[in-house]
């Protein structure tokens, strides 16, 4: 009786280990499709955002010493992402239950936020920046926007890692001085630098619950999304006084860029109760690259009062249809 009683405990315990198996592996291959499909949506907007607002909105600046210190504030708007995750698409999906807890435990399912993933996602602009010009009529600037780990730490996120950081350099020259009806025109070579790098401790998130009045399921490894992106073009821009203070400009922008982006979750497994954690065989990871080329229009206008400049820029990604906008101010001298 007490061997039948072991053998009939093994098998349950076996039976429970494997279905605990199959849902965490169902919730595996469910969590690779979204970092897949987050790849195609979110790498093509990052990549605009990058070349965004990189430009001096003037088309001349000067021969040495003119130089300036900026600082703007903006960003991009691009479409949605997430929308594939929606109750509709349940169907979709292996294990959308538990797929489903967990957008809900990471904050993702908030109506508030599924107005934006779903429909548009801004990506914010905050930005440095520097220029010169030397002789001959060329001129070089440089922009930088970094958001260090330690925003995360203020905001009291410790299973959060973030960093972000964006530096564009320009080379152009002016061909054509500004002259009475004659606009100022210049043409110039850029190189911008972007990296994003998220992390997150699963083991943060609340338990999901497996079945009513049973122990839930303890999600563990480390998410990981992180992209580099390297874009390489060209700017040509025209600019004009026009009412005294104010100078109204066109451009556009060109670029090749490519990018290398890694998601996924590091050392994926879950643990119900006391029992063993368990890991599935196949972990949810994708890495992939993406090339692009990238044509953005630029209009808007500066502002000078003396030394002091403010500038609006406006901008549109051809490839992406996504506009972005920033305001800055300019010290000039």
């Amino acid at each position: 009786m007490k061997r039948k009683t072991t053998v009939l405990a093994t098998a349950l315990l076996l039976a429970f280990t494997m279905g605990v198996q199959a849902q965490i592996s169902g919730l595996a291959e469910d969590l690779q499709i979204i970092f897949d499909q987050l790849g195609e949506d979110v790498v093509p907007n990052l990549q605009t955002a990058s070349v965004m607002n990189h430009e001096l909105g003037s088309a001349e600046l000067g021969d040495f010493p003119r130089m300036y210190v900026s600082f703007s504030a903006g960003g991009t708007v691009a479409p949605g992402v997430l929308e594939f995750t929606q109750d509709e698409n349940s169907y979709d999906w292996n294990n959308f239950y538990l797929l489903d807890q967990l957008l809900t435990e990471a904050s993702l399912n908030d109506d508030e936020i599924r107005d934006i993933t779903d429909n548009y996602a801004p990506y914010p602009s905050l930005r440095v920046g520097y220029g010169v010009g030397l002789v001959n009529g060329y001129e070089i600037s440089l922009q930088a926007g970094v958001v260090p780990q330690a925003v995360a730490d203020l905001a009291g996120q410790e299973a959060l890692t973030a960093s972000l950081t964006t530096i564009g350099t320009r080379l152009r020259k002016v061909l054509v001085r500004q002259d009475r009806g004659v606009p100022a025109i210049s043409a110039g070579i850029g190189y911008v630098y972007s990296n994003i790098d998220f992390g997150y401790d699963l083991t943060d998130l609340d338990p999901l619950e497996l079945a009513e009045g049973g122990d839930p399921l303890q999600l563990q490894g480390n998410a990981v999304f992180a992209t580099t992106t390297h874009s390489f073009g060209f700017d040509v821009r025209a600019s004009s006084r026009f009412i005294r203070v104010m100078y109204p400009f066109l451009g556009f922008s060109a670029y090749y860029q490519r990018s290398d982006y890694e998601a996924g979750i590091k050392n994926f497994g879950g643990q119900i109760g006391t029992a063993d954690p368990t890991q599935p065989a196949v972990q949810p990871f994708t890495s992939q690259d993406f090339d692009a080329f990238n044509v953005v229009l630029n209009s808007g206008f500066d502002i000078k009062l003396s030394v002091i400049n403010l500038f609006t820029h406006i901008n549109y990604a051809l490839g992406t249809r996504a506009p972005g906008a920033i305001v800055g101010l300019r010290v000039q001298i």
